[in-house]
């Protein structure tokens, strides 16, 4: 079983509710035990990014995770609610995330089951479902990999494209010998700032996400071997040019998340959503 990054106390005396949160973001199926005092939770799913597609020279780099909400879910205490964690592509360890041209899709993400509340992973349709959420970008275009999507909006889907309603951008394109930077992650927090694109770097994180890594640009190089992993949670990979290795595993996707909030007064996409 996974174990989850856990804080917040029990219930307060006096009958007050309990205020906590749980994070999981080790791809794999878990069970999050609801604690004392707690009698509904607020969830958001981002599912893991698509690697690099394919495995030729010229690949398209991958479409990235979408991101799905829910307040208010019934829950009680002492009871285990399953949760699945959307790997990253390209990490050859999740069968579901298999394509036709090799390991290189993202995992889904979801709490309870998919119809509770769900992030899909890159390159399975990188939708999502809940009470509201973001799309991650889905270019088949080759070179960038796009960005995770947002809490009110869709991450980018072109080269260097921003990111909407709190989701990441993409990375930018350069050339067919370079290959393009990765796409950025969405953080798992509450909505804030959407993250910007720039020409040939790798796109900026949404909400407080993590951007993805830029490999080779115009300006300095990595070398052939330099990774283009993308941001987590659910950024996708960067993708090959000619002096790159035509592998997915080295331009993988960025890892999915859920995380878990409890409390009175919180909610997603923004209200008292940070660690507390």
């Amino acid at each position: 079983m996974l174990k989850a990054k856990t804080s917040g106390g029990a219930a307060a005396s006096g009958g007050g509710a309990a205020v906590g949160q749980a994070l999981y973001d080790l791809g794999g199926e878990s069970t999050w035990t609801c604690p004392d005092g707690v009698t509904s939770v607020c969830v958001v799913c981002i599912g893991g990014g698509e690697a690099m597609q394919g495995s030729a020279w010229a690949s398209s780099g991958g479409r990235a995770g979408g991101l799905g909400w829910k307040n208010d879910i019934p829950v009680s205490a002492g009871t285990g609610y399953a949760l699945m964690v959307g790997r990253a592509g390209g990490s050859g360890r999740d069968p579901h995330s298999v394509g036709s041209g090799g390991n290189y899709h993202g995992g889904d993400s979801w709490f309870i089951d998919k119809a509770t509340v769900h992030g899909e992973g890159g390159g399975k349709g990188s939708g999502y479902g809940g009470d509201g959420g973001g799309n991650g970008g889905t270019s088949s275009s080759w070179g960038f990999g796009c960005g995770a999507g947002g809490y009110t909006g869709n991450g980018g889907t072109s080269s260097a494209s921003d990111g909407a309603g709190g989701g990441a951008a993409a990375g930018g394109s350069y050339s067919s010998t370079h290959g393009g930077a990765a796409g950025g992650g969405t953080g798992p927090w509450g909505q804030s700032a959407s993250g910007t694109g720039t020409a040939y770097c790798g796109g900026e994180g949404g909400s407080g996400g993590e951007s993805g890594e830029v490999g080779e640009n115009p300006w300095w190089s990595k070398g052939v071997l330099a990774p283009r992993k993308g941001g987590d949670y659910g950024g996708g990979g960067g993708g090959a040019g000619s002096s790159s290795p035509w592998n997915s595993h080295m331009c993988p996707g960025g890892r999915g998340c859920v995380r878990i909030i409890w409390g009175s007064g919180r909610a997603f996409p923004d209200t008292k959503t940070g660690d507390m």
